[in-house]
C-alpha cells in the first residue's frame, strides 16, 4: 500500500472556504506520504472556477496548493476503467425506464485512481458516493427523499459497482479538521477563557459543516465529546 491519500474536490473547497487551507501543508509534513488530485479535480479546483469573479481567489488558493507540492497531481488515469465504472453506477438506478446520474465521472476518477495506486485513502465528503461504496443499502432511501419520485434498483450492477471499489477507505474533511486540532495545530486561535479549548473546537467544526463538510449535529457532539476528553 502506498503512502498516498486521493483528494476529491468538496474537502478541499470546505477548507477553503473555512479558512482552514493552511493545515493540508502541516498535516502532508506529519503523515509524510503523498496528497493525490486527478485530472478532473485539479479542473473543478482550478480551471472553471478561474473564469469566475466570485470564485477566482479560491482557485487561486488551491492553485498555490499545486504549484508548491501540497498537491500533486495524479496523471494515470484508466480513462476505460472510469468510463466502464461510470455507466454501471449510472445504470444502478432508475425512475421509471430512465436511468439515474448518481454520480459525476470525476468522483469515479478519483477512487479509481486511488485503488490503482494502492493508496491509503480517498478523501471525500459527497454522501452519495460514499453511501455507493460503504452502506449501499442506503442508496434507495436516499434517493427517493432526494427527488420525491419511486426508484427502482438493479441490485446486480449496485453490488457490482460497491464491490468493485469498496476497498477504499474514506475519510472526510471533518476528520482532516479534527486531526488538525488534535496536532494543536488551531492553538494559535484558543480564547483566553475557561472552556476555550471547547469553543475553538466548535467552532471550527461547525465552520467546516456551513461551508460543505459532511457531518451532522450529532456527529459533532461526538466529535467534541471525543477530542475534549481528558
Amino acid at each position: 500500500m502506498a503512502k498516498a491519500l486521493f483528494f476529491d474536490t468538496g474537502p478541499i473547497i470546505t477548507l477553503v472556504m473555512s479558512r482552514l487551507v493552511w493545515i493540508l501543508p502541516e498535516l502532508k509534513k506529519k503523515y509524510g506520504g503523498k496528497f493525490y488530485i486527478t485530472p478532473s479535480v485539479k479542473r473543478e479546483l482550478v480551471t472553471r472556477p478561474m473564469d469566475i469573479k466570485r470564485f477566482q481567489f479560491e482557485a487561486l488558493q488551491a492553485l498555490k496548493l499545486i504549484k508548491d507540492g501540497v498537491l500533486e497531481v495524479y496523471e494515470n488515469v484508466p480513462q476505460k476503467e472510469v468510463s466502464r465504472l461510470h455507466a454501471l453506477a449510472n445504470s444502478s438506478f432508475k425512475i421509471g425506464d430512465q436511468n439515474m446520474e448518481v454520480v459525476q465521472s470525476g468522483e469515479i476518477e478519483s477512487v479509481v485512481c486511488a485503488l490503482q495506486a494502492g493508496a491509503e485513502a480517498m478523501v471525500m465528503d459527497e454522501r452519495t458516493m460514499r453511501l455507493f461504496i460503504e452502506n449501499n443499502k442506503e442508496m434507495k432511501a436516499l434517493l427517493e427523499r432526494r427527488f420525491q419520485k419511486a426508484v427502482s434498483v438493479d441490485t446486480e450492477n449496485m453490488k457490482q459497482f460497491s464491490q468493485e471499489l469498496g476497498e477504499i477507505q474514506i475519510i472526510r474533511s471533518i476528520e482532516l479538521v479534527s486531526v488538525a486540532y488534535k496536532m494543536k495545530l488551531l492553538d494559535s486561535y484558543l480564547p483566553v477563557q475557561k472552556n476555550g479549548r471547547e469553543v475553538l473546537l466548535e467552532a471550527v467544526l461547525w465552520a467546516a459543516k456551513y461551508n460543505g463538510a459532511a457531518v451532522t449535529e450529532h456527529e459533532i457532539e461526538e466529535i467534541k465529546d471525543y477530542l475534549l476528553r481528558k
